[in-house]
């Protein structure tokens, strides 16, 4: 059953903006589904994998959070552009997908928790921000939703940090940490002709996303690299 807020989002959005922007909206708010989607799919896993409690009931959580936040942007989306529209960056998206399954598949919870909650959810972040100071600019509305999706990435990506702060890492190479920031790097590069037409540069955000993630990631992730 769909969360029940995501009803109101009909009754606040604002429609008036151009019909081009949009379909430029409606693309950026594709690629952040297809992002949720997969945060849903691989916290469902990680919950079944893990053996700490507290832990499993956190994760349980954020899977339901990610379904809510994706029914949230498909909502939008189908307001937005209803005949539908392409989602930029999907074939990366999908290979994406495909490490953080096969991490949850040899039961690496620590490879899967710096892809999911740590890289991935890093990178939405800075997305998320960016483009929710675009919806205040276009005066879009829907601000408590807005509100309650930052909120809730903000706690995913602070717990992969909390993790990752706490625990070792099995086996470093199994991390695919340079894999990982590969993949978003082309994510964030190949997104250049929307951030183009909201006037920014995607450079600015690969920037952005590579200074928010902690040393540690990097340093796994150069070792890989210099190891293979």
């Amino acid at each position: 059953m769909a969360p029940r807020p995501v009803m109101s989002l009909k009754m606040k959005i604002n429609m008036n903006i151009g019909a081009e922007e949009k379909k430029h909206v409606a693309r950026l708010l594709s690629f952040l589904l297809c992002g949720e989607k997969v945060a849903h799919r691989c916290s469902v896993n990680q919950a079944k994998l893990c053996t700490d409690d507290q832990m499993k009931r956190f994760l349980i959580k954020q899977s339901r959070q990610e379904r809510f936040h994706a029914v949230t942007f498909q909502s939008a989306i189908l307001l937005l552009a209803p005949k539908g529209v392409s989602t930029p960056a999907k074939n990366q998206m999908q290979q994406y997908e495909t490490l953080i399954n096969n991490a949850t598949d040899n039961h690496d919870l620590y490879s899967s928790v710096v892809g999911l909650q740590v890289i991935l959810e890093g990178m939405g972040d800075v997305v998320l921000s960016h483009f929710d100071h675009g919806i205040k600019q276009r005066d879009l509305g829907f601000k408590k939703i807005r509100r309650a999706i930052l909120s809730q990435e903000d706690s995913h990506h602070e717990f992969g940090l909390y993790y990752l702060k706490n625990n070792t890492s099995p086996a470093a190479p199994s991390n695919h940490a340079d894999d990982y920031l590969s993949l978003i790097n082309e994510m964030l590069t190949s997104l250049h002709g929307l951030f183009d037409f909201f006037d920014e540069d995607s450079r600015c955000y690969v920037a952005e996303f590579n200074h928010s993630l902690p040393e540690q990631i990097h340093k796994n992730a150069l070792g890989h690299h210099s190891n293979t």
